[in-house]
């Protein structure tokens, strides 16, 4: 290695390199989603009370639910301002998990309509 390579480089670095310039941190934005979800958490708990039908009840808790993870998502994980390049991976996350809960619902969704079996295990006179 020759001493010019070396003196040429010493103290430089690419601008690719340097870090990239931060945004301060806004504490009201936290607080304003830790009060959205404190204000959610206490719907569901109150709609719990209300004695829905089950169906109902479970719309309702799982719409609840997919309010407060994407306040979580957007804000805490910091998803909002993302490059639309990780929607992708986050899109393809979403939909295999979709399709696995699918596929365990149809293989074992005879269990879910009271489907019994019997007589599998029965003694045979």
């Amino acid at each position: 290695m020759s001493t010019e390579s070396v003196a040429g480089s010493k103290g430089t670095r690419p601008a690719e390199h340097e870090p990239a310039e931060h945004e301060p941190v806004k504490v009201g934005r936290y607080l304003a989603v830790f009060g959205a979800l404190l204000v959610l958490t206490l719907i569901t708990v109150g709609v719990s009370h209300l004695h829905l039908p089950i169906t109902a009840g479970v719309v309702v808790a799982l719409a609840i639910a997919t309010l407060k993870a994407g306040l979580v998502a957007m804000f805490f994980m910091h998803l909002k301002g993302e490059r639309p390049m990780v929607f992708g991976p986050l899109a393809l996350t979403a939909v295999l998990f979709f399709a696995l809960i699918l596929f365990v619902l149809w293989t074992e969704g005879d269990h879910l309509f009271g489907t019994r079996f019997t007589g599998a295990f029965e003694e045979r006179r």
